[in-house]
């Protein structure tokens, strides 16, 4: 036609060719006609493949008619691509085009179950008319472990067998194969019919009544089918699933619960109580947060229970704080009254994280301040008690008391630290808290010069006694005044710390009178036995075995002692084995609840080499003898198996008793719990893993690369990117793909210019990695750094949960991922397998 319509045309311009000079001239034509059409044909299905990898083109835009056949044989290629994606984008493409018979089946055995579920939306669109074709494998999808495709494959088969969905799976109910069973419970639990609910029910209670371990796997099917029935009716089988002992399954009962209706409060209870449980907490606080501000008021109430689990009430904090809000803010003002102070630590927490992200919400200063002075108080009490003992009554400042006080001491002013960071700039505050701690005579004079000046009345009072420079003496004496009382004797402080409302301090409090022989407290100490509140058990095995020490020499009380050991007797040894250097007195007192005293005769063996420890044993009492690359002999009291189970490995020598021991043992599985549920404790293992090592091995910069093919893009890393970089850190080693992924959601961008301060000495410690420009850090010992690009600064004190000991300064403009501590322990605490791995690396660094 081509050729033709140039012959016409030169007929017409009336050139005086002659027509076989013409005919040559059409052939040359055609071939340049052909040759033109291909290439465009060429450059358009470029042009459309391109459009479909970048996915420019909607599939409302293209009408049936403009299918030709080129579109079409491209987009049934694409179906065989094997990127999801793209794969989802063909099949909408050619389902706006009216071309569904050109999607295949096969794609029901498609790795995504995304582009499953599609294919499946395709089978029930195509009808009774082309049933043949996919009928089998829309039944083979009804047993599919997704819960999307199963219900999809529900849709497809009622609409290919046209009839409804719950005629077509009735006879399902019976199938042998429980998958396919639970599935047709889904559809029948959403008939108009009562019987067939009623049926529904029963099927679902007879597979979720069955707790064997072998039938965990169909309970998880349960768990995801509940999820997928909106009917009411349904959804207090779920609670039971959620507190299964298979992990899995009480997973999955967690996720079906939060795809249901929000409004229904019968979910928040147990979710709630979910919370103290290490590998469901994230789950469980996953969706809490997911039913939004309704559930702020049940979590304050938990929260705010003193009868209800501690370890429960401690973690609502974090939890509220993922709900920023005028009520979340008064219920953790609420509690910063609370006796438990690890409770109030932990609601300052979410207080200071609802300021950092959600300036706007105001937390009232004037509450604020009135607890600064309540902290404050709590500090100077501790302080003098420590006094009156250590100082002017002469005792050993080594003892667990002394510990005990000292610590309180520090934690209490600890708090009144963070409280001032809600009232006054943080990074102000914090840049004091460093200064008083560590600083030369001059900056820590500005630090106090500061506080002066910002704090007012009673507080400015409270607060000043505790950081004023002046000598120990002057200070109690000072503090005496403002709180109207004086320095007692021993006895009498003793006689006072006996009845202290906290477990751990009245417990050493006996043990100081049992060790010194004050038995003039005797009386005091039956009183104890006889008014103290019963669930402070620990308060009574201690009053216990100090007055069975008044009576009997130690060793009758040894042997007529079957009893397992008082906690404080196994928080007194604990406190002894260095792993426990940098670990408060009130983890081991829940150290020694967890753990179960063992008792070995001579020649018994504790560890075989080679195996793989299912516990950690803390030696309490006897000699072991450990043979591996040398044989050595290890007295009490010592931790056993430490490192390998902190790695996850087998064991490196043999450990048999030489004499008769008594052991402290927990699994593996509850010590790295333990350390989930309890950042202190896991920082205080790291803070003592790093101290080992020393300043010149843990500097403020570790050195890293960028890869070259992302600086020209640092600024804008996709997160497969951030995952790369990620894994490229030795710590980060062991973590496994999810676990690098989740921690690179967690790494926020930042800019930063020149001369910025970026990290200011004292503040938070948090992770940065430079991407691009440098940073220089200036530590407050040794020689300053300089973090160029891929380099990583921040990452011991984090880890160890120190503050940061660098001033970080921006050399030029520049940008940075960083990560905060929080965020990084309560991934760790999700993952022990990944503290596991960051324990090993430090260990083999």
């Amino acid at each position: 036609m081509g050729a033709l319509l140039i012959l016409v045309l030169v007929q017409q311009w009336g050139l005086g060719l002659t027509w076989q000079q013409l005919s040559y001239a059409s052939l040359a034509m055609t071939g340049l006609w052909v040759f033109v059409a291909i290439r465009a044909r060429k450059e358009y299905l470029a042009t459309f493949r391109k459009s479909i990898d970048e996915q420019s083109v909607l599939p409302a835009q293209l009408l049936a008619n403009a299918a030709d056949p080129a579109t079409i044989e491209t987009l049934v290629g694409e179906l065989a691509h094997p990127e999801p994606r793209r794969v989802l984008y063909a099949i909408d493409l050619l389902d706006s085009m009216d071309k569904r018979p050109l999607v295949t089946p096969l794609l029901l055995w498609h790795d995504a179950p995304t582009v499953r579920a599609r294919a499946l939306e395709i089978a029930e669109a195509s009808g009774a008319a082309l049933a043949g074709r996919w009928l089998p494998g829309v039944e083979r999808a009804l047993t599919d472990k997704d819960s999307q495709v199963r219900v999809a494959a529900l849709h497809a088969l009622a609409a290919l067998r046209g009839k409804a969905a719950a005629d077509v799976m009735r006879p399902f109910l019976g199938s042998s194969d429980p998958a396919l069973a639970i599935a047709a419970t889904v559809a029948l639990a959403a008939s108009t019919s009562a019987h067939d609910v009623t049926l529904a029910e029963a099927a679902l209670t007879r597979f979720s009544s069955d707790t064997r371990d072998h039938n965990a796997g169909v309970r998880v099917q349960v768990a995801r089918a509940l999820g997928d029935i909106r009917n009411p009716r349904f959804r207090p089988l779920l609670v039971p699933l959620m507190f299964d002992a298979d992990v899995e399954v009480a997973r999955a009962a967690i996720e079906s619960a939060g795809t249901l209706d929000s409004t229904d409060y019968l979910f928040v209870a147990p979710l709630v109580s979910l919370l103290r449980n290490r590998r469901l907490k994230s789950s469980a606080r996953q969706v809490l947060v997911g039913f939004g501000d309704q559930v702020v008021a049940p979590l304050a109430y938990f929260m705010q229970d003193r009868e209800e689990d501690i370890w429960v009430r401690r973690h609502v904090p974090a939890t509220l704080a993922l709900l920023p809000g005028a009520a979340s803010v008064a219920a953790l003002l609420a509690v910063l009254d609370d006796p438990d102070g690890f409770l109030r630590f932990k609601a300052v927490t979410a207080l200071a994280r609802i300021r950092r992200e959600r300036p706007d919400v105001a937390i009232d200063a004037a509450v604020i301040t009135k607890h600064i002075s309540i902290e404050a108080a709590r500090a100077f009490g501790r302080l003098t008690l420590h006094y009156n003992l250590f100082a002017a009554g002469g005792l050993d400042p080594k003892c667990l008391l002394a510990r005990t006080l000292d610590e309180k001491h520090k934690r209490a002013r600890n708090r009144t630290f963070q409280l001032l960071s809600l009232v006054f700039p943080p990074k102000d505050i914090a840049a004091v808290r460093h200064s008083l701690l560590g600083g030369e005579a001059r900056t820590r004079s500005s630090a106090v010069e500061y506080l002066d000046n910002i704090l007012k009345g009673d507080t400015r009072k409270r607060v000043m006694i505790l950081v004023e420079d002046m000598p120990l003496e002057e200070r109690v004496r000072k503090g005496n005044v403002i709180y109207r009382t004086r320095t007692r004797d021993v006895e009498d402080t003793l006689a006072q710390l006996l009845h202290d409302d906290d477990q751990s301090i009245a417990s050493a409090a006996i043990h100081l009178i049992e060790e010194r022989g004050l038995w003039s407290l005797a009386n005091d100490l039956e009183h104890v036995l006889a008014h103290r509140d019963v669930r402070d058990l620990h308060v009574f095995e201690a009053a216990s075995w100090a007055l069975a020490a008044n009576r009997m020499k130690p060793e009758q009380r040894k042997a007529l002692w079957q009893e397992p050991l008082p906690a404080i007797e196994l928080a007194n040894r604990l406190r002894q084995i260095p792993m426990f250097d940098f670990t408060s007195v009130d983890e081991f007192f829940r150290i020694a609840a967890l753990g179960r005293q063992v008792r070995y005769e001579t020649g018994r063996t504790l560890y075989e080499r080679g195996t793989s420890p299912a516990s950690l044993q803390f030696l309490l009492d006897g000699k072991v003898l450990s043979i591996g690359s040398h044989a050595a002999e290890v007295d009490a009291p010592a931790a056993l198996a430490f490192e390998e189970v902190l790695e996850g490995a087998t064991m490196g020598a043999e450990i048999s008793s030489i004499s008769p021991v008594i052991t402290l043992s927990l699994t593996t599985e509850e010590f790295l719990a333990l350390l989930a549920e309890n950042v202190e404790l896991a920082e205080g293992i790291f803070r003592m893993r790093i101290h080992e090592r020393g300043a010149a091995q843990t500097p403020p910069v570790v050195p890293g690369e960028l890869p070259p093919e992302l600086r020209a893009r640092a600024a804008n890393l996709l997160p497969i990117e951030r995952v790369l970089l990620l894994q490229s850190i030795p710590l980060l080693a062991h973590a496994t793909a999810a676990q690098l992924w989740h921690l690179s959601t967690m790494f926020r961008p930042m800019a930063f210019k020149a001369g910025e301060t970026v990290c200011a000495r004292g503040s938070e410690s948090s992770m940065l990695i430079v991407l691009s420009g440098s940073l220089r850090c200036e530590p407050a010992v040794g020689e300053p750094q300089t973090a160029d690009s891929g380099d990583l600064v921040g990452m011991y004190e984090t880890l160890s949960g120190t503050p940061c000991d660098a001033a970080v300064t921006a050399l030029g403009d520049g940008t940075a991922l960083k990560c905060v501590r929080a965020d990084i322990f309560d991934l760790l605490a999700d993952n022990t397998d990944l503290l596991q791995g960051i324990f090993s690396g430090l260990l083999r660094a």
